[in-house]
């Protein structure tokens, strides 16, 4: 059960994400407001969440610059390799995190309830309009799919891609966080 608490923490952590604001301002306002409300640190309200949600975030250390992502070899690394930067602030805490949620848990979720089951299913039951584009399944690039066999390291398979009823169609959004220069 989803209490008034567990809301408002939900909406605080949702307008820290959306806009992109930094820790030290997220725990400004906590203090704030703490006269109307009580809001609970970053870590338990994504611990918090991930209970809600039943999935377990992984998180990862990050340069403060976005250099890199503290992992595979770089995982021993006390400084970014390019920008110089140190990995941990006085304390021994890292300047950055990254909380990554990983996709499988996310979409078991999706099908426990069934109003997103009816929303992942809009892909199959969109009806195209020639010569109008609402949408990414408008596309052309869509539609070329639509009429190539999916092909899977090097192997051709016989179905074609977005042909089944439950085919999803993944796009990637990188908001955030800066993969080129």
């Amino acid at each position: 059960m989803i209490t008034d608490e567990d809301r408002d923490n939900i909406r605080a952590y949702q307008l820290k994400i959306m806009c992109n604001m930094p820790q030290q301002v997220f725990n400004h306002m906590r203090h704030t407001f703490q006269h109307k409300m009580d809001l609970d640190s970053e870590w338990v309200i994504l611990h918090h969440l991930a209970l809600l949600a039943r999935v377990d975030p992984k998180i990862y250390h990050c340069c403060v610059n976005s250099c890199i992502t503290y992992t595979l070899k770089y995982v021993h690394h006390e400084s970014c390799p390019f920008c110089k930067e140190p990995r941990y602030a006085k304390g021994g805490h890292p300047h950055r995190i990254f909380y990554y949620i990983p996709l499988i848990p996310q979409l078991q979720a999706f099908f426990q309830n069934i109003e997103m089951i009816k929303q992942l299913s809009y892909r199959f039951f969109f009806r195209h309009q020639e010569g109008l584009i609402r949408d990414v399944f408008d596309s052309k690039w869509y539609h070329t799919l639509l009429e190539q066999k999916v092909v899977v390291d090097g192997v051709e398979h016989d179905h074609k891609y977005f042909s089944g009823k439950h085919d999803l169609a993944f796009s990637l959004a990188t908001d955030g966080f800066l993969l080129f220069d």
